[in-house]
């Protein structure tokens, strides 16, 4: 058995050359030497502890449970939590002390009071969570490369975004990237930065529908802590490099005053570069968005049209993560001719997201080499068209025209998340939109 050999003589003494709370107890529990301020713990002086019996002090409510038997029976260290006559609470070590025959002669212990390593503990949470931040910082600066692979630009559309971004990734100015969920918004960002005189400092990307309004100033400006303790805030990490707010469309009225407050203090010392789900300029007209933030942040605004407007994009993105998927699953696979015609005439509304998602489910779960229209998910096959459920007899082309009509507004209302969106896809005004809405839903 491995552990701590000690043969001391058996004279009860005080350990004078200690800072540390040390008791040694024999096997049988009664104590033979302490450091001067053993004892204070309990209540008592290190003197009036030799000699005295661990299970008689137990007993006597002087501390519980006692560490010497727990140790004594397991013959290893043991950590336990004692509670005192005044109810405080010790944290106590005990190690056996073997003799030449392997036994325990001896119990060694050790203690702190749990309130002064509560404290420790919290710095060292602090300190932990700072230094996480740090380490993701100095990740994405590594070697100064981002993980910018991935953007794809075979349409005109998205070279002309990469065009746009060339142009003012340089310059001191706020961009706004708008586009829906899984188009890559944060790909794009962390691209302009890499582009940009900051490319040398850091890129911190802030997730604003995940900071609760309670802490959002804590967070984005640090604590108030002394500065040995003091919390970093983002707009700090982000000093000489980028801020990247993403969704900010997503901030309380309140967050966006703090927000407005510190970027008047403090933006000329980073780039920023946010991004938005919803159409900024429509939340401001409905009130949902300070105003002066709305100029702060929409110097240069970018859109980025979803995948199932981008064919060619939508092309390279399917083959793409078909191809990685087979290299990650080792598997030798073709998608049929018939259904990567279907796979460019689904909607994709998770774009990236989803499309990875449908690749990897084809690759692993289809049984053949060739992987047909019949092995896509149920829920992306094609259904009937709504047309061909029509009730044509005995109506009118007026109320046949009307009902098609309120499908299609039904499909675009769950589709987009403003009539301005809607009206966009549809091709009308937005007045339009509303007008028919009002026709056909508040009958």
């Amino acid at each position: 058995m491995d552990g701590l050999y000690l043969l001391p003589n058996a004279e009860e003494e005080i350990i004078d050359s200690y800072d540390e709370d040390i008791i040694v107890t024999n096997r049988t529990g009664k104590i033979i030497k302490v450091t001067h301020i053993s004892g204070q713990q309990y209540g008592i002086t290190s003197r009036d502890l030799l000699g005295q019996s661990v299970y008689d002090l137990e007993k006597r409510g002087i501390f519980s449970p006692a560490i010497t038997p727990q140790v004594m029976q397991q013959k290893k260290k043991i950590v336990v939590i004692q509670t005192t006559l005044d109810k405080r609470k010790i944290l106590v070590t005990g190690i056996p002390l073997f003799n030449e025959h392997n036994e325990v002669e001896y119990v060694l212990s050790y203690s702190y009071e749990v309130s002064d390593l509560l404290v420790i503990q919290d710095y060292l949470n602090e300190l932990e969570g700072e230094m996480t931040k740090v380490k993701e910082e100095l990740e994405l600066l590594r070697e100064k490369t981002l993980s910018v692979n991935g953007i794809i630009a075979e349409s005109k559309y998205m070279k002309q975004v990469l065009k746009t971004i060339a142009k003012v990734a340089p310059l001191p100015v706020s961009v706004v990237l708008h586009g829906e969920n899984g188009v890559g918004k944060s790909l794009l960002a962390k691209w302009i930065h890499k582009q940009s005189r900051w490319s040398d400092g850091p890129f911190i990307e802030v997730n604003c529908g995940t900071i609760p309004e309670a802490i959002f100033e804590y967070e984005l400006l640090g604590g108030s802590k002394p500065d040995a303790t003091k919390k970093i805030g983002y707009l700090q990490m982000a000093q000489n490099g980028t801020l990247y707010l993403q969704g900010i469309d997503e901030l309380s009225l309140t967050a966006q005053t703090i927000l407005v407050k510190a970027l008047r203090q403090q933006k000329d010392h980073f780039r920023m570069i946010s991004s938005t789900e919803k159409s900024l300029e429509e939340l401001m007209n409905q009130k949902q968005l300070r105003e002066d933030l709305f100029y702060l942040i929409h110097v240069v605004p970018i859109t980025i049209k979803p995948l199932r407007e981008r064919l060619e994009d939508l092309t390279e993105v399917i083959q793409q993560y078909f191809r990685k998927f087979c290299d990650k699953y080792l598997v030798q696979k073709e998608l049929s001719n018939d259904l990567f015609h279907e796979l460019l005439h689904l909607e994709w509304y998770g774009n990236h997201l989803e499309v990875k998602n449908v690749m990897e489910r084809l690759v692993v779960q289809s049984e053949g080499p060739i992987i047909t229209k019949d092995d896509l998910p149920v829920e992306y096959r094609k259904q009937p068209s709504q047309i061909e459920g029509l009730e044509i007899e005995g109506r009118t082309l007026q109320t046949i025209l009307d009902q098609v009509e309120k499908r299609v507004l039904c499909s675009a209302q769950r589709r987009y998340k403003t009539t301005t969106e809607m009206a966009k896809a549809l091709g009308i005004s937005q007045p339009s939109i509303v007008r028919k809405m009002k026709k056909y839903f508040n009958e």
